[in-house]
């Protein structure tokens, strides 16, 4: 196993989630905001760097190497797993940030950096991920590793309904910017809460 002091890190915060979550009842996940502060604390050399409507992200240094952890609900990161295993052995790594492992609430991933996608190399990348049953393909969720532009993040419909999801991503996908981030925004309220 790559990174096996992280995982040992990572099953000491699940173990920290699981006793949140069991002395607060009604809550869905640990808060935003109670996670900004613990995580640092179980994860040296960490800072966070974005949030989804499911999940956190957070930069991890590992010797020479930057990471990502994602941390949500045991089902959001059980679905990343899934997203990932989604493409054929034989393109993953080719086409999708290397996932090394995952825990009950954490997954650990390639972090890559910021790049400019040209519509050219977008459109590409789309069309294999389509070919794969991989949705949600903007330029927000392709970042450059090791001088490859690979996925990070993805989203796949429920058998049978590709086509209706498609459609869906389609229409999405071609809002002007701002508003796409102003619908994603209003998404993510309930991962800054906890709710």
């Amino acid at each position: 196993m790559k990174f096996k002091s992280l995982h040992k890190r990572a099953e000491l915060l699940d173990e920290i989630i699981d006793a949140y979550l069991k002395s607060k009842t009604r809550a869905a996940f640990v808060p935003m905001n109670d996670l900004k502060t613990v995580v640092p604390l179980v994860f040296p050399r960490t800072s966070m760097v974005s949030f989804g409507m499911h999940k956190l992200v957070f930069r991890v240094g590992h010797k020479s190497h930057e990471l990502a952890l994602k941390i949500g609900k045991e089902d959001a990161i059980e679905y990343d797993h899934k997203v990932y295993k989604q493409l054929p052995s034989q393109y993953r790594h080719v086409y999708f940030a290397r996932v090394f492992w995952h825990t009950k609430y954490c997954l650990l991933q390639e972090f890559g950096v910021e790049v400019e996608v040209t519509p050219q190399e977008l459109s590409q990348i789309r069309s294999i991920a389509n070919r794969f049953g991989l949705l949600d393909i903007s330029c927000e969720n392709i970042r450059n590793i090791d001088g490859y532009l690979k996925i990070i993040d993805a989203a796949i419909a429920p058998p049978g309904f590709f086509n209706i999801y498609k459609a869906a991503d389609f229409i999405t996908l071609r809002l002007p910017p701002p508003v796409r981030r102003m619908v994603k925004k209003s998404r993510m309220l309930k991962t800054i809460t906890g709710k």
